[in-house]
């Protein structure tokens, strides 16, 4: 059973059409990246998934639910952002265990969840400090950890390491592979850097125009792309393209190569 089943769905902003009739299945412990440029449907899809944008048709199961019309906090899953949206009069403590003082989870449990989340991270030594002391990478951990509380089987990231500098995506690029090999959880994972789709996923669906062009494993995308879109638009530097023909008995052909 798909962990999250995306059936046929469309999503419209008035008379423009963002998204249609896509369908993805995501497997139960699988990571995977949505990969394409600025524009192509990505984040909306993801938002979608979580219950933060609504669809035109079609229908979105979690974990064997119809989640289609349930609201974010009912659908099971934690969503860290591309902005760490942290409570900037909070420590890091009182961020991370907000939501679940909200949700009236027992004082025990919430201080279980928030050191579990803290150790897991490493930032355990950061809980008594507030977001303004904090580096770009411990407050985006810290994003990370206030998903990671609520306890769910689906997470779903929208760029949440485009932020960062170079060395920071770097580490925390390993810490999100060592998170999901530890926690063995549904990750989601939205970006627009092939490197981060490459080097994280299971399988990659790369997009373009709301339409997902290709879903597979890095190493089929690379060797094998499905068209000339996923072609140009994988690898560094792009695949190069030449007209040529190819001469038979019958005739010739005209193609790109």
């Amino acid at each position: 059973m798909a962990s999250v089943s995306v059936r046929d769905i469309k999503v419209s902003f008035g008379p423009i059409s963002v998204i249609e009739h896509l369908d993805l299945e995501v497997e139960k412990g699988e990571f995977v990246v949505l990969l394409g440029a600025s524009g192509c449907g990505k984040s909306t899809l993801l938002n979608s998934i979580a219950g933060l944008q609504d669809i035109s048709e079609g229908q979105i199961w979690i974990d064997g639910k119809n989640v289609t019309w349930a609201e974010p906090s009912e659908r099971g899953i934690g969503m860290v952002f591309q902005s760490y949206a942290l409570y900037p009069r909070m420590t890091v403590r009182g961020n991370l265990s907000f939501g679940l003082r909200m949700a009236r989870v027992n004082t025990s449990e919430i201080q279980e969840r928030v050191t579990r989340a803290a150790t897991m991270l490493r930032i355990g030594d950061l809980l008594d400090r507030r977001p303004a002391s904090l580096s770009g990478g411990q407050r985006q951990r810290v994003a990370i950890g206030r998903a990671l509380v609520r306890d769910v089987n689906v997470f779903l990231f929208d760029e949440p390491l485009s932020n960062l500098d170079a060395k920071l995506r770097t580490e925390l690029r390993v810490e999100l592979k060592r998170l999901h090999k530890e926690l063995g959880a549904t990750m989601i994972f939205v970006t627009h850097d092939q490197v981060e789709a490459m080097t994280l996923a299971d399988r990659i669906g790369v997009m373009h125009r709301g339409v997902v062009q290709q879903f597979d494993t890095p190493d089929e995308i690379y060797r094998r792309p499905a068209n000339r879109f996923v072609a140009g638009f994988v690898g560094s530097p792009t695949m190069n393209f030449i007209p040529g023909t190819i001469s038979t008995n019958s005739g010739r052909t005209s193609l790109m190569l």
